[in-house]
């Protein structure tokens, strides 16, 4: 490690289709942790890959009638697009399995001549799991028990089941490369270790990928890697984010649960994805849900409405000094020093962006709780607190987990809109907030005049189109849920 430097690398996805949600959540938590070394002032080099050659591809590709490379150069576009409409940062390189063909071949060629791999009479070349004590060590799973489990191998010339191929011989209508074992295309794993050596060396800080990538493909790079440059460790810090599932239920293709990026993001748009994805640690599961989705359309409305409440006292001309409320707006400053050494407190405990949230929220409260003083908006303190309050939560939030930084009112217009969208979608009415308070007033006459069944009918009218009303010695406010 170099001191004040960061080398990073982010297992990307193989490109025979859009990508999912599954993926977009793996690619915000690369996004996370490269916003953070740069807000904290380290030289990343963040290196995100594609892997355009596999399996997959050849069948898409086959199926589509066109060739491997159209396929692929199609669905990278797609994905650097939702890249961007997830507000995601440009990493310092992406790379393609296919431009470092060079590179993996020199890479197998050292193994092999370090005694680590071995080449078939058919031109395929495996890793010899046997020659590396250390396989196993990042999942936890002895060799012993790898070699019990493994199922029997179709191709004979392996010298163990378990050994995993780094060149695969050349089979008809399928891309091949030029080799010295022949014609054929690279083994999976391989992949990542060459282009990843090529750009940040044979060690880096932090790898990242999900946690279905521990075993195999992570597990199989640090054997061939530290195999190939005979140094290690070849990963310091490891990052897997994990599963996504949908009601409890993990996502896969094959359930037909898989929501498109593309279509989840053109309706709610970056920010919000970013509050739905980052809003719980990256390695918990997250349940997608109506009920989730709801929950961070409300918690970036709160912080929004506080924003743009905020924005509007620190574009005020004419404030009045009141001694009170001076000393009030001192206090809140004493919380948002405190605020934010307490958000940075949990980013440094491994990214904990639900518990920095938190404590904006806990900010935000103390935000509005200041705003009941009298003339509290009208002090010429009320700037400079405003303009902390916005600081804190575009600085320490918005540059790290990327929400908060967009005008308020443009925001708040957005939440609105996708609000109605979705209550649309589920047969609601969207009620107008002037037409919620005409009922809330009808409600407050009604009961006035005892007529209870009426203010009953009321509350749960707008209770079903989302609308939740609470009564207090001051009067009755309304939150749509």
């Amino acid at each position: 490690m170099v001191e004040g430097e960061v080398k990073m690398y982010s297992c990307g996805p193989t490109v025979y289709g859009p990508i999912h949600i599954g993926n977009l959540r793996a690619a915000l938590t690369a996004d996370l942790f490269y916003r953070f070394f740069k807000r904290f002032g380290f030289k990343v080099t963040y290196v995100r890959n594609y892997t355009d050659i596999d399996d997959k591809i050849i069948n898409k590709a086959k199926e589509a009638g066109i060739s491997c490379d159209a396929l692929t150069e199609k669905y990278i576009q797609v994905a650097e697009q939702d890249y961007a409409l997830a507000l995601m940062e440009e990493p310092t390189h992406k790379t393609k399995v296919t431009d470092h063909l060079p590179e993996i071949i020199s890479m197998i060629e050292a193994i092999i001549k370090n005694g680590k791999g071995y080449v078939t009479k058919e031109g395929d070349v495996f890793f010899s799991i046997e020659s590396f004590p250390a396989y196993g060590s990042l999942s936890g799973k002895s060799l012993d028990d790898l070699q019990a489990g493994a199922r029997v191998e179709v191709n004979l010339d392996k010298r163990n089941p378990m050994d995993f191929a780094l060149w695969k011989s050349a089979k008809p209508g399928e891309p091949a490369w030029d080799s010295p074992w022949g014609k054929g295309r690279p083994g999976w794993h391989i992949e990542c270790s060459a282009m990843a050596c090529k750009w940040l060396g044979p060690q880096m800080d932090l790898h990242h990928g999900g946690e279905d990538l521990v075993f195999p493909h992570h597990e199989n790079e640090i054997a061939q890697s530290e195999a190939a440059t005979g140094k290690g460790p070849y990963v310091n810090y490891w990052v897997h984010n994990a599963f996504l599932t949908f009601s409890s239920e993990k996502m896969s293709k094959s359930l037909g649960n898989v929501v498109n990026a593309r279509d989840f993001l053109a309706q709610y748009g970056g920010e919000l994805a970013r509050m739905i994805f980052l809003g719980v640690h990256y390695r918990s599961v997250f349940d997608f849900s109506a009920e989730t989705v709801d929950q961070a359309i409300t918690s970036l409305e709160r912080l929004y409405e506080a924003k743009k409440t905020a924005e509007a006292i620190r574009d005020k001309k004419i404030l009045v000094p009141d001694m009170r409320a001076e000393q009030v707006w001192g206090g809140f400053l004493i919380d948002c020093d405190r605020a934010r050494d307490a958000i940075l407190d949990h980013y440094a405990n491994d990214l904990n962006t639900a518990g920095a949230l938190s404590e904006m929220f806990t900010l935000t409260r103390e935000f509005n709780r200041a705003l009941t003083h009298p003339n509290a908006a009208n002090t010429p303190a009320a700037i400079l607190a405003a303009g902390e309050f916005i600081r804190v939560l575009e600085t320490e939030i918005g540059s790290v987990i990327g929400v908060g930084r967009m005008r308020a009112e443009s925001m708040l217009e957005h939440l609105a809109k996708v609000r109605m969208l979705r209550s649309q979608n589920e047969g609601k009415q969207v009620l107008e907030a002037d037409e919620i308070e005409s009922l809330i007033r009808e409600r407050k006459e009604s009961r006035a005049a005892k007529n209870f069944k009426r203010s009953d009918e009321i509350r749960d009218h707008l209770l079903a189109n989302g609308v939740e009303i609470k009564d207090s010695p001051e009067g009755t406010t309304w939150s749509r849920k």
